[in-house]
């Protein structure tokens, strides 16, 4: 029989081999070569034999020693080596390494395509080709770089515990992370083609968005207003995981010659992790929901409290361009100005003009004015005019209004006639 027709029901076909090696164990009486016989007939019946020359490929061992690796640094070698460090700035590493990552899933996306999907796979039913004509291969070499991909993957938790962001390794993130690698070598050694590689393109293309995303956030404030799109990352993903259950469903009902059994472990697999994304996206629903409502709720008290306060004084400030102050200071400079004039007695006649004789005289008697006295000579001059007091004050206040202004940068020119009232 062909490796396919061997794969075409694992559960049998395990059941059968299992048997073998039973029978062999029996025949050699050599009870600790049991699980050896059991594998080594495996390979010879199951296995795809392309992949027996690949690295990691021999046996499941060496993968689950790089995942059992995995779980030892994230959740206690990495912290307990963290924990009286300084988190790492690893700022310029992120940027490249999810630029490579965005490279990469784009390359296995257009390759899952060119290889298989767009050249005459069936979307509801595809058997495995094993092969080795030039798609056949060119897909099994994109299911081993797929598995390749997924060790590369444990970068993004070990990031994490080196920046110490113990807080976003979820036991979502950890299930999702450990996992993938031992799918993908399950893909590569046995079914690398057909139905089961079309989780894979549809996982390229929501890594291109997620990796993309992952590097524009790392690149800062300047780059993270491109990201209006992250709130629908979550819901591509969960449409990812419904897409790969009907496919796997509809395998199962139709009576597909794929592999049962595979397709019953994608259906499994895809289904806990719809429901753990459903899970995280209706949690995170929540927790925006309630802080909003806190925020509200804190908005109402404070607008009740400050209802209950006592209303002392209502202050209005106002506030007003240059332009607009300048207009209003020359407005009252102008106002006060004619009523100045109003309140102010007749210019006395002119006098006759005097000899030299007696300007000598009277220039002996004057003194010239202080520059400092400017204050002082308004009040002088208000006591000896008698001015009205609404005038006086007016003035005093005109006076207040300039130096307030002076103190603005917004000094408006004084009407004329406004020197001569302050002198």
């Amino acid at each position: 029989m062909s490796v396919a027709e061997n794969f075409t029901n694992f559960s049998s076909g395990s059941r059968f081999v299992f048997q073998m090696a039973v029978e062999e164990y029996h025949t050699g009486r050599n009870w600790s070569g049991l699980v050896d016989r059991y594998w080594l007939i495996v390979e010879e019946l199951i296995a795809d034999p392309r992949a027996k020359s690949l690295p990691f490929m021999d046996n499941p061992l060496p993968t689950l020693g790089m995942m059992i690796s995995y779980l030892l640094f994230v959740l206690w070698l990495g912290p307990l080596y963290m924990r009286d460090r300084k988190p790492m700035d690893l700022r310029r590493v992120i940027i490249f390494y999810n630029m490579f990552q965005v490279l990469l899933s784009g390359y296995m996306f257009y390759e899952h395509l060119m290889a298989g999907w767009l050249q005459g796979y069936s979307l509801t039913c595809q058997t495995v080709d094993y092969d080795d004509g030039p798609l056949s291969r060119r897909m099994f070499n994109l299911c081993y770089v797929y598995y390749l991909s997924k060790l590369s993957e444990f970068a993004d938790t070990v990031f994490f515990v080196l920046r110490k962001k113990q807080s976003q390794i979820t036991d979502l993130h950890v299930y999702h992370h450990s996992l993938t690698p031992m799918e993908a070598w399950i893909l590569t050694k046995f079914i690398a083609g057909g139905n089961a590689t079309f989780p894979n393109v549809i996982n390229n293309f929501v890594h291109v968005l997620m990796y993309f995303y992952y590097m524009l956030s790392a690149m800062g404030p300047r780059y993270q207003k491109y990201l209006w799109w992250k709130k629908y990352m979550t819901e591509v993903q969960i449409i990812q995981f419904i897409l790969c259950i009907a496919h796997c469903i509809n395998a199962l009902v139709s009576g597909c010659p794929f592999p049962r059994f595979i397709s019953t472990l994608l259906l499994i697999n895809a289904s806990i992790f719809l429901v753990l994304f459903m899970n995280f996206y209706i949690q995170s629903y929540k927790r925006k929901a309630a802080i909003a409502k806190t925020n509200e709720s804190s908005k109402v008290q404070e607008v009740t409290e400050a209802d209950k306060l006592p209303i002392e004084e209502t202050t209005t400030t106002t506030t007003s361009t240059p332009t607009e102050i300048n207009n209003n200071s020359i407005e009252s400079m102008e106002s006060l100005l004619e009523k100045s004039d109003k309140a102010l007695p007749p210019h006395p006649p002119a006098q006759k003009s005097l000899d030299s004789s007696e300007t000598s005289e009277l220039s002996s008697l004057e003194e010239p004015a202080s520059p400092g006295c400017v204050d002082e000579t308004i009040a002088d001059y208000s006591l000896q005019t008698e001015l009205p007091k609404d005038v006086i004050e007016s003035t005093e206040g005109l006076r207040q209004r300039i130096v307030t202004l002076e103190q603005l940068q917004f000094v408006p020119e004084p009407p004329s006639g406004v020197e001569e009232l302050a002198k």
